[in-house]
């Protein structure tokens, strides 16, 4: 094993495609193709993912985490876009884990054809969660997923069922010799107290359930997330070992311009460093926001 081992950690692309077709047009789809018209497209900004994926490269990474949304609507085009869009940072599962968002299960239909495993199982053990990959001596990985298409929300759902196999995989760690955990959700369980009203509409109901199984274990926990589009790293107020990282949304245009933003971690083997980097000319006016 080389050190550092470096992990590059992403999330929010939110890849949209706009379609003309009615069919296309129905249930909960009709209010997120109408915000996409109306915002959201012209806020995302599509061209910006090479700048992204060379940034990344650039970064000289051994491992990219995706915690999620990397669609607006679970369209198959934008399925296929950031699968086209992505592939130079996906050539290998080894290499790169990738996880949904609640805007990735954003349909019935698209939940019950499991259509982000089909672009992207290879990626997240076959869409079989929660899972646990090992990435290299002392480090391990957990994907959770906990999205839900729901009509007029985006609040997520922690099921019974997760959590006990969730519990069944933290039994095997210290046996594993494993001295830090890599926990991947796209949402966060608790946020900094200036999001608490975001954090309402967005909530993951039952995050308190995978709290209370991670507290369980003694070694450093860091939860990679998204879903609120505000980049920070967050100390757990109830669980000294666990903190929140957020890269925010990479391609979301402000006055600044995109941020490209992105959490850099490197494992030096016994210990994870972590690090926030963005475009210059963004990173002033995120910086207050990064450590909450």
């Amino acid at each position: 094993m080389s050190l550092p081992y470096r992990i590059a950690h992403i999330s929010d692309i939110h890849l949209w495609r706009f379609t003309w077709n009615p069919f296309l047009w129905m249930g909960k789809r009709a209010l997120g193709l109408g915000n996409l018209a109306l915002r959201r497209g012209r806020k995302f900004r599509r061209e910006a993912l090479a700048q992204l994926v060379a940034a990344i490269e650039g970064d000289g990474v051994d491992h990219l985490v995706v915690s999620g949304d990397l669609t607006t609507t679970s369209l198959p085009q934008e399925f296929a876009l950031c699968k086209d869009g992505l592939s130079r940072a996906l050539n290998s599962p080894t290499r790169a884990t990738v996880l949904p968002g609640n805007h990735d299960r954003y349909t019935r239909a698209t939940y019950r054809r499991r259509l982000f495993d089909l672009y992207f199982g290879d990626f997240c053990d076959g869409g079989r969660f929660p899972f646990l990959k090992p990435l290299t001596e002392g480090l391990d990985l957990i994907g959770f997923d906990p999205n839900i298409p729901r009509p007029f929300s985006a609040r997520g759902l922690v099921k019974n069922d997760d959590v006990e196999k969730l519990k069944g995989l933290l039994k095997e760690i210290p046996n594993r010799g494993t001295e830090t955990l890599l926990f991947v959700c796209h949402y966060p369980a608790e946020v900094p107290s200036p999001h608490h009203e975001q954090g309402r509409a967005h909530e993951l109901v039952g995050g308190e359930s995978l709290v209370a199984a991670l507290s369980g274990i003694e070694i450093p926990i860091y939860w990679l997330h998204g879903h609120i589009h505000n980049p920070w790293r967050h100390q757990s107020p109830t669980v000294p070992n666990l903190i929140y990282l957020n890269p925010g949304a990479p391609l979301y245009r402000t006055e600044a311009g995109v941020s490209l933003g992105r959490w850099i971690l490197d494992w030096e083997g016994g210990k994870l460093r972590t690090e926030w980097r963005s475009t210059p000319e963004t990173s002033e006016s995120l910086v207050d926001t990064v450590i909450c």
